[in-house]
């Protein structure tokens, strides 16, 4: 089976589960809306907690109905009406469970969209997969700017959690204004701190910077430097800077030697002496195995040779042998 046919045979699964499942919320929906219409037929109200309400929605919504006297009674935040959920809703009113809005699971949030603030949503092709792949953080999607699996992206597109304009960060004016996909608050989430702060000498009242202390000697948020958003915000004990956080919190970054890492990767003393103390490492650990190998095909001291008279002995060519103890002479 080729990988095209794969996966066009698990994408038509995938979508006779999600047609499987969306039947039997509709028929469950239906059940229910009939059972409340079918009770409350002639008078269209219903006594929920000794609180009246009428039914509206086809049996999916019920409105309470103020008459003086439980006015002061609170609407219950959930009630069972013939065995069907309702929950509060924040006008006092009722609404079936199975008529809300599906919530949702906290899902991590995408990458590409916090880095972009733009999600696409195109066509799938017929090998696309049901549940695509993590989004690709190459250099490619940075120019492209957007997240290419769109409303199909199995992680969140929170926009609320996206990165700081770059116009906006260099000049506090944005052409765009609100139509702007990224964000334009300038919190510790998305901005780094104050470098004059940090020195303790920031004489600007009007700093756009976050005021905020922060160890020198912290490593670096990796989430800040890859995506330009730390969910922690003043809460992180990690430095917020645009560069590699592997190179600077470990002097290495595998990534810079391919040509795949994008952020920038400053020389500094710190950084350099991490380097070397790991250039050591592997230096010690290359001589301690080539003195390993040298040491193969040499008995060991506390073994015994096979032979001692091979070695005494020898050939029989009448010659004196210095290794014997004793020579007989005739």
């Amino acid at each position: 089976m080729t990988k095209e046919a794969y996966d066009r045979e698990q994408a038509a699964k995938q979508e006779s589960k999600e047609q499987h499942r969306a039947n039997k919320r509709q028929k469950r929906n239906e059940e229910e809306q009939n059972r409340i219409l079918r009770y409350t037929e002639e008078s269209h109200m219903l006594d929920v907690a000794g609180l009246r309400f009428r039914v509206a929605a086809r049996g999916s919504k019920l409105v309470r109905v103020y008459d003086g006297v439980t006015d002061s009674k609170e609407t219950p935040k959930r009630a069972q009406v013939l065995q069907v959920n309702f929950f509060r809703t924040k006008h006092g009113n009722l609404a079936r469970a199975g008529a809300l809005a599906r919530i949702s699971k906290h899902l991590p949030q995408c990458e590409t969209f916090t880095r972009h603030g733009i999600a696409t949503s195109k066509r799938p092709r017929e090998h696309t997969p049901a549940v695509p792949s993590p989004p690709c953080r190459s250099v490619t999607d940075i120019h492209l700017g957007s997240c290419p699996f769109g409303s199909r992206c199995r992680f969140a597109h929170d926009p609320h959690k996206v990165a700081i304009c770059k116009d906006y960060l260099k000049s506090g004016m944005c052409p765009r204004g609100n139509n702007c996909d990224m964000s334009h608050e300038m919190t510790y989430h998305r901005v780094p701190a104050c470098t004059f702060f940090l020195r303790g000498n920031c004489t600007n009242s009007a700093c756009r910077y976050p005021h905020i202390n922060v160890s020198p000697a912290a490593p670096v948020c990796r989430s800040f430097a890859t995506l330009g958003f730390c969910a922690k915000g003043p809460d992180c004990d990690k430095r917020h800077v645009v560069e590699c956080p592997d190179y600077a919190n470990h002097g290495f970054c595998a990534d810079r030697d391919n040509g795949l890492c994008y952020l920038p990767h400053p020389d500094r003393a710190a950084i350099l002496r991490k380097a070397a103390e790991r250039q050591a490492k592997i230096e010690a650990s290359q001589d301690f195995s080539d003195l390993s190998s040298d040491d193969e095909g040499e008995p060991d001291e506390s073994e015994d040779v096979d032979s001692d008279v091979e070695i005494i002995v020898g050939e029989d060519t009448h010659e004196l042998s210095q290794q014997q103890d004793f020579v007989k002479v005739a």
